[in-house]
């Protein structure tokens, strides 16, 4: 494979980063259809139980091929993965509420589609990441389209 093949080839985090969008994307329509037939707490309920497949499929790849970590480390890792699920699973609440109260697949999976803008100002607050002037321009124009998605 030449130079030239190789720099015209897609990295592959970014095709896992377009599968993402598309999966995300079928999951927000799924959703709102969901959210017709049924309340907040079931949804998330059968929601939670629609994981288990996948959960049984993770859980069977990491006790078969991930390094055993060091204990310290791990217990850290595990709390913040747990809170991460605990958080996860609220944003999932409120996504769904979102829905069932009546607003529109087409506008809520985009504007809840911005909380990388919380992500963002944590970083910055909280791990003393730094941005850019494009970055706060950026950032700023998440904020219009909240307001132009929403009016």
């Amino acid at each position: 494979m030449n130079q030239e093949t190789k720099s015209r080839k897609l990295p592959v985090w970014l095709l896992w980063s377009i599968l993402t969008i598309v999966l995300w994307g079928a999951w927000g329509l799924v959703s709102k259809v969901a959210s017709n037939g049924v309340d907040v707490y079931v949804n998330q309920l059968l929601y939670t139980v629609g994981l288990i497949p996948l959960m049984v499929f993770v859980g069977w790849t990491v006790w078969k091929h991930s390094p055993r970590e060091d204990a310290p480390a791990r217990r850290k890792g595990v709390f913040w993965a747990f809170l991460t699920g605990i958080l996860g699973g609220l944003g999932n609440l409120a996504f769904f509420q979102a829905l069932v109260k009546g607003g529109e697949a087409s506008i809520v999976a985009p504007v809840t589609a911005l909380f990388p803008m919380v992500t963002v100002l944590l970083a910055v607050l909280f791990l003393k990441e730094r941005l850019g002037r494009t970055q706060w321009i950026g950032l700023a124009l998440a904020f219009v389209a909240i307001y132009l998605l929403s009016a």
